[in-house]
């Protein structure tokens, strides 16, 4: 190949890339507010351990099941908890969702979560997951965006998958 035909084929691929990033919504922006809300009420399960485990993710399709086939009202949510005493490259987790109305029936392994909360500090992101900022990035923000308002927040994110190309990650105050 001539020097004129591997230039060509760069500009295409730059473009290319380019344009992907930007159908997938890498230049959006990332709404931060403040929510006044009304207690968080969970049903999922419980989940410590090494942060590659499968584990994580077979729970996070069987909560994404129940959400899909109507056996539970809700929006898909994991729970990522701060704990300061895990070990390297271990994480706690809640992976379940977060219900729309209340239920008698829950799956097998299930267990319910109440996390009483009057205000958070929310971050909407509609992009997929493969061009969104980091987590740390989007807490660091949080955090950030909450001190402005005078308010301190607690030391864990609920993350609520809505759809695949928006996600609502919520920081609740202390």
């Amino acid at each position: 190949m001539n020097k004129k035909t591997i230039t060509v084929i760069g500009i295409l691929a730059i473009a290319a890339i380019t344009a992907g990033y930007m159908y997938l919504g890498g230049l959006n922006k990332i709404d931060y507010s403040v929510e006044n809300i009304s207690d968080y009420n969970l049903v999922g399960e419980h989940f410590q351990g090494n942060g590659d485990d499968t584990k994580i993710e077979e729970a996070f399709i069987r909560a994404r099941g129940y959400v899909e086939d109507g056996t539970l009202n809700g929006v898909l949510t994991l729970v990522h908890y701060n704990d300061t005493t895990l070990v390297d490259k271990e994480i706690k987790l809640f992976i379940g969702i977060a219900l729309n109305k209340g239920t008698a029936n829950l799956p097998d392994g299930y267990q319910r979560l109440t996390i009483p909360a009057k205000r958070a500090m929310r971050a909407t992101i509609e992009a997929h997951n493969v061009v969104m900022p980091s987590p740390e990035t989007i807490e660091d923000n949080l955090i950030e965006k909450a001190a402005e308002y005078g308010f301190k927040l607690q030391d864990f994110t609920i993350e609520q998958y809505i759809s695949e190309q928006q996600l609502i990650i919520d920081m609740p105050a202390k």
